[in-house]
């Protein structure tokens, strides 16, 4: 696992969503601390998936 920069907490996977631009990113988020850093280069735009009624 990866370690928290700041506070050497244990960092998970998020994704951050921003609704207004349409656009989403993968962040490492710091369980201890709450600091942010990508994972991703850049934001991918959020895209609509259809689910097949069953």
């Amino acid at each position: 696992m990866k370690a928290c920069d700041k506070c050497n907490g244990l960092l998970r996977l998020e994704r951050a969503v921003d609704l207004d631009a349409g656009l989403a990113i993968i962040v490492y988020a710091c369980l201890n601390c709450g600091r942010r850093k990508p994972a991703e280069a850049e934001p991918r735009p959020l895209t609509a998936r259809a689910y097949a009624l069953r």
